[in-house]
């Protein structure tokens, strides 16, 4: 029988003593001897989940992205997608995150407004959509979204949230222009006669409410209230509202009244009220109306819009005034809408992309 040569006797010496730890552990496996060595398992390494960012801090990160909007140029159209970019997912995690219910509405009007600006509509209107539902009660996020629909060619839902609009606030006049508007475009004729009615109908009840004396010759409603009025004016740059307007300058008396006067003057921009308001700027007494005259002199100078409002003011002093101030409120009594073509672009109600209309300003720190 053939004998199988020996093997030589495995030594350690002059080998490195991992190599042979090596090839031992090998020639063991092999052989179906012993077990591999394990390796001790890594240690775990667990990490802290980050801290949720305050709504201090999320309302910083909110005021920063609609400074940084405000302060863009009206020729800067990449300005709104620079701000997404940049700013975007911030601003998400502020809409999304914030506790506050009224800063995650705030974040996400502004960002409906930055998409909107950059020319994505679609997701403009969602991001207003859920302002609308954060703020069911609000008037503010529903004229936006409103508006948003409107320009999306979404007559029916838009109508839908301007109903809750002219509901909040039946006064608001350029509510109503809008829903006539609407009716107009969707083609609901009594939708439209409605608005514009209602329109008209209000219009002239603030009229009344600026102009309108007892038979003793007081004003039926207090300052604060006439002065409500006037500023409610604004939205109506039609000659009846105009000689309205210069009625009221001739025979009110209290300045905080003939402030709100000369700032709706100043916000229509009617050349007709030069005529008015420029003798009144020598004459006038309190600072805080002369004020408000310069401004709006220099309004209309800036941009002006030709119409003829009608009849000068006169002096209550002089002995023509009575006779005038009678004529004055038949004219603003009687006086029909007759607004330009104009005064309907200006008026319409826009986005404000420096501003959340009727939304509660972010929690201050």
């Amino acid at each position: 029988m053939r004998k199988l040569p020996t093997l030589p006797a495995l030594s350690l010496h002059g080998a490195p003593r991992l190599l042979a730890l090596a090839l031992v552990t090998g020639l063991l496996s092999a052989c179906g001897g012993g077990e591999p060595v394990k390796q001790p398992p890594a240690p775990v390494v667990t990490r802290a989940a980050p801290t949720p960012a305050t709504d201090d801090a999320l309302a910083d990160r909110y005021l920063a992205a609609k400074e940084r909007l405000g302060a863009l140029l009206p020729e800067d159209k990449a300005g709104p997608g620079r701000i997404l970019t940049e700013l975007g997912p911030g601003l998400r995690e502020v809409a999304e995150s914030a506790k506050d219910v009224h800063l995650r509405a705030n974040a996400s009007l502004l960002l409906g407004t930055l998409y909107q600006q950059s020319g994505d509509l679609r997701t403009a209107i969602s991001f207003f959509r859920q302002s609308v539902a954060l703020l069911p009660d609000e008037a503010g996020p529903s004229r936006i979204l409103a508006i948003a629909l409107a320009a999306d060619k979404q007559y029916a839902p838009a109508i839908v949230e301007q109903r809750k609009v002219v509901a909040d606030d039946p006064d608001d006049l350029e509510a109503w222009l809008l829903m006539g508007e609407l009716g107009v475009r969707s083609d609901d004729k009594d939708l439209a006669t409605e608005a514009y009615a209602a329109y008209e109908m209000r219009r002239k009840g603030l009229i009344d409410g600026l102009t309108l004396k007892s038979p003793e010759g007081v004003f039926t409603l207090p300052p604060d209230q006439r002065a409500s009025c006037a500023r409610a004016l604004v939205p109506a740059r039609d000659n009846g509202t105009a000689i309205a307007l210069i009625y009221s300058l001739s025979i009110e008396t209290d300045p905080t009244v003939r402030v709100a006067v000369v700032e709706a003057m100043g916000a229509h921009r009617l050349t007709g009220y030069k005529p008015a308001l420029e003798p009144l700027l020598t004459r006038e007494t309190d600072q805080e109306v002369k004020e408000a005259i310069g401004w709006a002199l220099a309004e209309i100078q800036r941009d002006p819009l030709e119409s003829k409002p009608g009849p000068t003011p006169v002096d209550p002093s002089t002995p023509d005034a009575k006779t005038d101030a009678k004529a004055g409120t038949k004219s603003a009594a009687d006086a029909k809408s007759e607004t330009k073509t104009d005064a309907k672009a200006e008026t319409r109600p826009a986005v404000d992309p420096k501003a959340e209309t009727n939304v509660p300003a972010a929690p201050a720190k």
